[in-house]
């Protein structure tokens, strides 16, 4: 019974709403093919491809079973997480501890905000790393007597005035628990001779990247995320980061200005979404971006650029890659100044714009 009466805007009559409805787009609808029904019913515009006698909705109970209790998409954005980063109750451990590193004074006077140079670490990894960076060198800590790193991987020194943790831990100490994983230990993600379908802001959505994928796309990468927007618990910044079942290898791609923002929002995707590899971008040109210090900006700002790269891949269990530009100024080419800086820095993998 509809309450509404005669005011009521809606059909009731299945037979007359048919009647009066377009006709369908073509003989088979792609979601009762793919998941064995179709949640629009009679009002999908291939409803003839799954309607019974009586207009009933047909269900194919053995394709349906396939896919219960799986999610299409994944990375979605919780509820309760957007009340914690609202409320900013959620726990940045590991940034914490690397960002306490960089506010810690040196024993040489110099200001402790800045990244000490990269010329003192040395690598003792003498094999190349497979997957992304391959053949490059994994840096390590420094060995006693070299000049400290402000890295998170790096132990805190008892007696450097360091608040040790209060925490009591239970059970057998593990290798874990003494020696810390070296970039060269991390997961290792092997994408050569692959076709790497380029994040594209504003174009690179998920139902492009699911067309993509369909004509032989095998790495994809979301859109461009600003950091201080995804620690904000933003939805429509979120949605950027959704993953699509189909998409065996997926990145995303943040962007921001400053060590902080950079390694929290990194420690918060590590903790929360499926992710194989996170790309940071250092090419954008848009002023909004630029004249904060993001994006290409970055290029000019190494030490900060240095306790970004460093910051996040400390914090990230995944391989870290970096998107640069040849240059900032015109006719003026520093991307083979800044590529083996990023090297030692820790990065996995350089992409540059070649313009």
């Amino acid at each position: 019974k509809c309450f509404f009466g005669p005011r009521c805007r809606f059909l009731h009559d299945v037979g007359e709403y048919l009647a009066v409805k377009p006709p369908d787009l073509g003989p088979s609808c792609v979601l009762f093919q793919t998941f064995g029904k179709c949640s629009y019913g009679v009002t999908c515009r291939f409803a003839q491809s799954h309607l019974g006698d009586g207009h009933q909705n047909i269900i194919n109970t053995e394709l349906a079973k396939q896919w219960e209790g799986k999610s299409l998409v994944r990375n979605n954005l919780s509820k309760e997480l957007q009340h914690q980063l609202r409320k900013r109750k959620f726990s940045f451990q590991k940034a914490d501890e690397y960002l306490r590193g960089l506010a810690k004074p040196r024993g040489d006077g110099g200001k402790g905000g800045k990244a000490t140079g990269s010329s003192a670490e040395v690598s003792n990894c003498t094999t190349p790393q497979e997957g992304l960076g391959d053949g490059l060198e994994c840096p390590v800590l420094p060995e006693q007597g070299e000049d400290p790193k402000p890295d998170a991987l790096q132990s805190p020194d008892p007696t450097g005035g360091e608040e040790t943790s209060t925490t009591k831990t239970v059970g057998p100490v593990t290798d874990e628990d003494v020696i810390k994983l070296r970039s060269c230990e991390k997961r290792k993600l092997s994408i050569q001779g692959k076709l790497y379908l380029a994040p594209l802001t504003t174009c690179g959505n998920l139902p492009f990247r699911r067309i993509c994928k369909h004509f032989g796309a095998e790495v994809t990468c979301g859109e461009m995320a600003v950091c201080t927007n995804l620690l904000q618990g933003q939805s429509s910044e979120w949605a950027l980061l959704k993953r699509h079942h189909s998409e065996d290898i997926f990145g995303v791609q943040l962007e921001g200005a400053f060590p902080d923002t950079m390694t929290k929002c990194a420690e918060l995707l590590n903790q929360t979404i499926e992710v194989d590899f996170v790309d940071i971008n250092v090419g954008c040109p848009i002023d909004l971006v630029y004249k904060k210090g993001g994006g290409c900006a970055l290029m000019t700002r190494s030490n900060k650029f240095e306790q970004i790269v460093r910051g996040m891949n400390s914090v990230l269990d995944v391989p870290l890659t970096v998107k640069i530009r040849t240059g900032v100024q015109e006719k003026i080419n520093v991307a083979h100044k800044i590529i083996p800086k990023i090297r030692e820095w820790g990065a996995s993998m350089v992409t540059v714009q070649g313009y």
